[in-house]
């Protein structure tokens, strides 16, 4: 293209071509090219011609190549691809986006933990203002490897891109990931699934990288054995060149076909100073130089030079990698479980954040030990803070595993808290699995009570099985009886659910029970909450505002720290004023439940506009309720709620159906249909 050279790449000259094409194609970007295929078939290798190439061209890359060890830790992938970037442009984000990106990226600290869907939404209002000045490639080499929050800012971003000339390079094991299949059709997307290599291109392979020839009858022994896989055959052509290049009439390779074994053949000829060095490389999350010289001590400097002079490790600026990730695997597993928790313990005082200090300890650890599991929970409130769910479940399971026996109350918290975080990271099949594992051993009473109010919570979205739920909420009050607190939150459950099912009238009698229970515990905020699904429930039914009830209901939730609560009275009122069209009183209530979450850049401010829209649309001030509808679906953009949920377009379509704007209002509908 253009006379733009690509460094060399070896049997992959049409596939190189291919990418120089979606990137020369400026008008139709954004666009995605996705390299897959087996390990060491040479995804990296077109992978790093492909980004400088981008370069070459006048590309802004953003590169990012993780490693097995990374997966754990929270935006660790993320702060790779934009970490030095992103300072210019912090200030030109919505402040809730600035905010919880500088929280995910450990630039700031927030009181409040970072909504995950917020800083997905900061991503992608990022990569747009990255590419304002030159189009940009998004480069990530084995996705298998992006740790789960960093993977899912990509997800939310990267199909969500419109006009922007940005490009993405995408490495990963095995096939194109459902996720692109989903995000991207196929004039925007390009599929290069590599296979393998043929004799001739694996005869070039060897004689540029190895300077090596063998014979015809030997080259094609290493074909046929490698399956055309370059790495295995540069690796089995090393082999061969340390016993002369040949072997004895009969006898096989001298390496075994299979991966593991190839990649440990490879491991065991590293020396002693450089198999301790890739086994700490291996175990960091950020495997610094010089992290890694304090952790083996004098020895590094020669295990470095070895582990380099072999091909196992190279090094990216400061940063200290493999150069194929199945060597990491390698190298850990070569490791005895007494020395692995040795190096862990040793790690454990040296790196520098308490999530990575804790899972190491965790990883160091086999006997329950209070302080370690303590410090492990408090490892995943920080991970849930910066918006890592998936990361925040993993540690708590930890701190689960390790809580001594005679820490009962310690372990029921984990528990519940683990599900919670697995739920939260969409991994409801292991929410369930949790609470199901300690339903099995819970003895009857209010402890297996909780876990089946938690369980049913759990399958009502997961299942979406409003019956088994049902059945579980009513195994769980006969668990309960004496426990007043715990049946009003069983009965509230049930009020809701009965709500949604089929028979609000009876959520209604559950909600009355509900409220009776909150009321003996003296507890306001649970009376609160009460009194605000019984006045919601009141209303469903057709039997009107339950005033006095509403009004205690208010004053309660106004005397509450954090107030305006969430699903509390200030919204069920919200909702009773609107669907009986009190305008000015609706008005001003809603203003006033708008300005309060405002303050404090919560998004539950859309769902106060939505009613507002709701409100003027009714009252007859269309321009208003438009200017409403509108602010509320920006602000869910800014949020990262875009297309969450059909009913956000329910007033700009009602609007744009009054207006006569059908073919607008066909368009919404369908969206919010979809």
């Amino acid at each position: 293209m253009n006379g733009v050279a690509i460094r060399q790449v070896v049997g992959r000259e049409e596939e190189a071509e291919r990418i120089l094409g979606l990137l020369g194609a400026r008008d139709r970007l954004p666009a995605v090219a996705a390299l897959v295929g087996e390990a060491g078939i040479g995804k990296t290798t077109l992978w790093l011609a492909g980004a400088d190439a981008a370069e070459a061209i006048g590309y802004r890359v953003l590169s990012c190549r993780p490693s097995e060890a990374e997966t754990r830790f929270s935006f660790s992938g993320l702060t790779d691809l934009i970490g030095d970037v992103v300072d210019p442009i912090l200030s030109e984000l919505p402040p809730v986006q600035r905010r919880a990106l500088e929280v995910a990226l450990l630039l700031g600290e927030s009181q409040r933990p970072a909504n995950k869907r917020v800083i997905a939404a900061a991503v992608l209002s990022t990569l747009k203002l990255l590419s304002r000045g030159a189009p940009l490639l998004v480069a990530v080499d084995d996705v298998q490897w992006l740790d789960t929050a960093s993977l899912a800012t990509l997800q939310f971003a990267l199909p969500r891109l419109s006009s922007e000339p940005v490009a993405a390079l995408l490495a990963a094991r095995g096939d194109v990931p459902d996720w692109l299949r989903r995000g991207f059709d196929e004039e925007r997307m390009l599929a290069i699934e590599l296979g393998p290599l043929s004799l001739g291109a694996v005869h070039e392979l060897l004689r540029a990288r190895l300077h090596a020839t063998f014979s015809r009858p030997m080259l094609r022994r290493v074909w046929e054995v490698s399956a055309g896989n370059p790495f295995f055959a540069l690796e089995l052509a090393r082999a061969l060149q340390r016993r002369g290049g040949a072997v004895e009439p009969g006898a096989e390779l001298p390496i075994p076909a299979s991966l593991d074994a190839l990649v440990h053949e490879r491991v065991e000829g590293l020396s002693a100073s450089a198999l301790e060095v890739a086994r700490v490389v291996a175990a960091l999350a950020d495997p610094t130089a010089a992290l890694v010289e304090t952790a083996v001590g004098r020895a590094a400097e020669q295990g470095l030079e070895d582990a380099f002079t072999s091909g196992v490790l190279e090094l990216d600026g400061e940063r200290l990698g493999f150069t194929h990730p199945l060597l990491a695997s390698a190298v850990s597993s070569r490791a005895s479980s007494m020395r692995r928790r040795s190096l862990h313990a040793r790690l454990a005082n040296l790196v520098p954040t308490t999530e990575e200090r804790a899972r190491h300890l965790a990883l160091a650890t086999t006997d329950p030990s209070r302080a370690i599991a303590s410090l492990l929970e408090e490892a995943a409130h920080t991970a849930r803070a910066r918006g890592a769910p998936a990361a925040a479940a993993e540690l708590t399971e930890q701190a689960l595993r390790l809580t001594p026996a005679e820490d009962a109350e310690d372990a029921r918290r984990r528990t519940l808290a683990a599900a919670d975080r697995h739920h939260e990271a969409g991994d409801g099949g292991r929410a369930i699995a949790v609470l199901e594992q300690a339903l099995a051993a819970a003895p009857p009473g209010t402890e297996r009570a909780r876990l089946l109010v938690h369980l049913a919570a759990v399958k009502r979205e997961v299942v979406v099985d409003y019956r088994e739920a049902v059945a579980l909420l009513y195994e769980a009050l006969d668990e309960a009886e004496g426990d007043d607190s715990l049946e009003a939150t069983i009965h509230l459950s049930l009020a809701d659910l009965w709500r949604v099912a089929t028979d609000a009238q009876e959520g209604l009698a559950h909600a009355e029970i509900a409220v009776h229970a909150a009321r003996r515990v003296g507890d306001a905020a649970l009376t609160c909450r009460a009194l605000a699904v019984y006045g919601l429930l009141h209303f469903t039914v057709g039997l009107g505002t339950p005033g006095e009830e509403m009004e205690e209901a208010l004053a309660l939730e106004r005397s509450l720290p954090g107030w305006p609560l969430a699903d509390a009275a200030t919204r069920v009122v919200a909702h009773q004023l609107v669907f009986s069209c009190e305008f000015e009183r609706g008005r001003r209530h809603l203003e006033a439940w708008r300005k309060a979450l405002s303050a404090r850049d919560d998004p539950a401010e859309a769902e106060a506009l939505w009613y507002l829209s709701l409100l003027e649309w009714r009252a007859g001030h269309w321009e208003l309720a438009a200017r409403y509808a509108a602010d509320s679906l920006a602000l869910r953009a800014q949020f990262g709620y875009v297309g969450a949920q059909g009913p956000a377009e329910l007033p700009a379509a009602a609007l744009a159906a009054h207006r006569g704007e059908i073919a607008d209002a066909r368009a919404r509908s369908e969206r919010a249909l979809a």
